[in-house]
């Protein structure tokens, strides 16, 4: 049994790293103690379809940002007034099946749309355009309950306690509002987070990159899933690197950045000890989200520039 504090997920050819010691959940055990957690199941009877249509639509899963890894192994730490945490969360394999199935179906509507576009596509467009495309197909009854479960689920069951930020599945992106960064595939928030990226590449040159801007609902479900899917469906497992579908700042502000050239380590301590780093603490950039021993649940991002 996989549970949250002891695992190692491999798959497509990525194996991941340890992180650092520091990188924390606030209400944390010993990895000896969470091993011999209890383990408790979703209970809603979803059923299972047919295959999808098949086609050459599915694109692999790609770009620097940690949530496109195959996998994580996150460091232990026990807190000073640590509690017990809740049970791992995991999905049977009914709804394992079925998150498959809706990640096809993303994966092919990412495809269509384009990676850029699928940053900022809400769920009503999603929906329309699958019905509409033959390669793509509608969303199945099934895939949507799904889909509106997880939503729906309360994020401290998976010891998750940051904010839910979107409560509406069906969100949208006012595209009068939003800027898309030439050269990165991203988009960030006119305004505040816009200008706070343009000032860092004015002050520390292009050696900074943005690597993760907006991400509406229907790409943050699809990481989500995808995470989930990578750790042998333990949702709580999953939420410890990757913020469950409408908890994650990026919907409304935040962006991440990196160092050019530094690849997957951008989402590692290692960006912590970069040049470009400590230039973006020493000119006021970087109010850290998710410190280290944050009591969020979420692992340390240094990389994470705070907006909103």
């Amino acid at each position: 049994m996989i549970t949250r504090r002891s695992f190692i997920a491999i798959g497509g050819g990525l194996a991941a790293s340890l992180f650092a010691a520091g990188h924390s959940r606030a209400p944390s055990l010993s990895s000896t103690s969470r091993t011999n957690a209890n383990t408790e199941r979703l209970n809603t009877p979803l059923g299972y379809e047919n295959p999808l249509v098949t086609g050459n639509y599915s694109a692999p899963i790609n770009g620097l940002h940690p949530d496109n890894f195959i996998a994580d192994n996150i460091a232990t730490a026990t807190l000073e007034h640590a509690v017990t945490p809740p049970p791992d969360i995991i999905a049977s394999a009914v709804q394992k099946r079925s998150i498959n199935s809706v990640l096809a179906r993303l994966r092919r509507l990412q495809s269509y749309v384009g990676h850029g576009n699928f940053n900022i596509i809400g769920w009503d467009q999603s929906l329309k355009i699958a019905r509409s495309q033959e390669g793509i197909g509608a969303f199945t009854r099934v895939e949507l309950d799904l889909i509106e479960e997880i939503f729906a689920t309360n994020a401290q069951t998976l010891g998750f306690y940051g904010e839910k930020v979107v409560t509406r599945l069906s969100a949208t992106v006012p595209q009068k509002e939003i800027l898309k960064i030439p050269g990165t595939g991203h988009f960030l928030f006119k305004g505040t987070a816009a200008d706070t990226y343009l000032k860092i590449r004015n002050d520390l040159g292009d050696s900074v990159l943005l690597t993760s801007g907006i991400r509406n609902m229907v790409k943050q479900v699809y990481l989500f899933l995808a995470k989930v899917d990578a750790v042998d469906g333990n949702l709580s497992l999953a939420s410890y690197s990757l913020a469950p579908p409408g908890h994650s700042y990026h919907a409304i502000g935040d962006f991440d950045v990196g160092k050019k050239g530094l690849g997957h380590k951008n989402f590692s301590p290692e960006f912590a000890k970069t040049d470009e780093f400590k230039r973006l603490i020493d000119l006021g950039y970087l109010d850290i989200r998710y410190t280290q021993e944050n009591p969020f649940g979420v692992r340390y991002e240094p990389w994470h520039i705070k907006i909103v």
